[in-house]
């Protein structure tokens, strides 16, 4: 028998005699509960093992100081608390997409699906008549015309109502009533000189169109912009070739 870490001595089992003589004396192994002879028991820390599962005890002791090192219930509930952070920063990451996207909508709803269409229209009609509509914010030329839907002339972010051609001239500045949710500057050229700086000539009544963030401003070479610190102001469309106020 080998003894390891404080062995304590086998306790034998009582063994007939047998013809032969006594038989070697046996003690049970604590693992598996088989009687061995006594000199093939080891024991570890008070514990007395047959060979086959001293080899099982040993492989699982060659882990246990790895066991004993960490401590596996703080590792869980780490990892678990680092999960539950990612996941956390990735719901919001989301959020704040979504609450850009959700803020930035009808600005971009209403710059891509009106303005730019009304300037197409806008474009159409001065490619017939080699001219924009001459007067300031009436856009009744362009009623029926050139593919236009009245929906064009209606920001999503205001309550205004277009159902006939009247309420394509129109002054008003509120986001709500009949008449549409745009100003117009008229008389702007079609063929612009080389080198022309760029003008306003399609634009939010109001930065309250988009919950007073600031206007869409659509120019009359085809590209737009977003003021947040001022809006564009009407001229009269005579003086239309020189940069309105504001600009």
């Amino acid at each position: 028998m080998t003894e390891a870490d404080d062995a304590r001595p086998p306790e034998p089992a009582e063994q007939p005699e047998g013809p032969g003589g006594p038989e070697r004396k046996k003690v049970k192994c604590d693992t598996c509960g088989t009687l061995v002879d006594v000199e093939e028991i080891t024991t570890v820390r008070g514990k007395f093992y047959c060979a086959d599962c001293l080899s099982g005890t040993m492989a699982l002791e060659s882990v246990l100081p790895f066991k004993e090192k960490y401590d596996f219930r703080a590792i869980k509930w780490t990892v678990l608390g680092c999960g539950l952070l990612l996941v956390a920063a990735v719901f919001v990451s989301i959020f704040m997409l979504v609450y850009t996207f959700m803020r930035l909508d009808t600005q971009i709803e209403c710059r891509n699906l009106k303005l730019m269409p009304l300037y197409t229209a806008m474009q159409a009609y001065a490619s017939e008549y080699n001219a924009y509509p001459p007067d300031n914010n009436d856009l009744r030329p362009l009623y029926g015309k050139h593919g236009t839907r009245l929906t064009y002339f209606v920001c999503p972010g205001t309550d205004n109502i277009v159902s006939r051609a009247e309420h394509l001239k129109d002054d008003n500045v509120a986001p709500e009533g009949e008449g549409m949710s745009y100003f117009y500057q008229g008389g702007h050229r079609f063929i612009r000189d080389k080198g022309d700086e760029p003008l306003p000539i399609l634009w939010d009544q109001s930065p309250a169109n988009h919950k007073g963030r600031g206007v869409n401003v659509i120019f009359n070479d085809g590209h737009h912009d977003y003021w947040t610190e001022r809006v564009p102001e009407l001229v009269p469309p005579g003086e239309a070739g020189e940069p309105p106020p504001g600009h």
